[in-house]
């Protein structure tokens, strides 16, 4: 196993204040994003921070809903948007390393062009969205539900669809050298133009 450190601090792990809560506090909270009380001053806050430079570091939205926005040429090192409810979000020309979106929900998302590493999608669910012109390797796409999803002239080396469930979804000319897709759940699954014999899939699995 090859593990990758990061110079990096990492977003905090604080619980939020209010008792009995488990969750983490969001940045610039004591509390989690369950627990703001004023969600419009929140999100102004956040994208105020997003827009105020290129870089952002160590950033923690678990749990935030991010609608209808475009996000442009914004770096991403160590943050965590777990359990993040996306609609209608656009990300262009980004840059994401060692980030968290596990168990998040997205509908009808584009990332066009971007560059994602050593990061985490596990357990989320992508509806009507597309991964296009994109580098995205070593991520962990790991138990996701993916419903009308287009990966398109995008290159997944390395990366792991491992215990997923698919449906109405097309990796088209996509590089998937050493991709995992073990135990996965197809349904409707077009590998066109791409190269799945260099990926890993369970003995005597059939390729659509």
């Amino acid at each position: 196993m090859i593990v990758f450190v990061y110079n990096l601090n990492m977003f905090i792990f604080e619980k939020c204040k209010v008792p009995d809560c488990s969750e983490m506090q969001i940045t610039g909270f004591e509390t989690c994003f369950n627990h703001i009380s004023d969600k419009s001053d929140f999100n102004n806050s956040i994208f105020g921070l997003i827009n105020s430079g290129i870089k952002i570091v160590d950033l923690n939205i678990s749990g935030m809903i991010i609608e209808n926005t475009v996000i442009t040429d914004k770096r991403f090192f160590s943050c965590n948007f777990s359990k993040t409810i996306l609609k209608n979000v656009k990300f262009v020309n980004c840059y994401f390393r060692q980030c968290f979106f596990d168990y998040s929900a997205f509908s009808d998302c584009i990332v066009e062009g971007t560059n994602i590493k050593f990061t985490c999608f596990g357990g989320s669910t992508f509806n009507s969205c597309k991964f296009l012109t994109s580098d995205i390797l070593h991520t962990n796409f790991t138990g996701i539900k993916s419903t009308d999803v287009l990966f398109s002239e995008t290159d997944l080396y390395f990366s792991s669809f491992i215990n997923s469930t698919m449906q109405d979804t097309v990796f088209d000319d996509c590089n998937l050298k050493k991709s995992s897709f073990y135990h996965t759940v197809r349904n409707n699954v077009n590998f066109r133009n791409s190269n799945p014999e260099e990926a890993f899939f369970d003995k005597w699995d059939r390729i659509d």
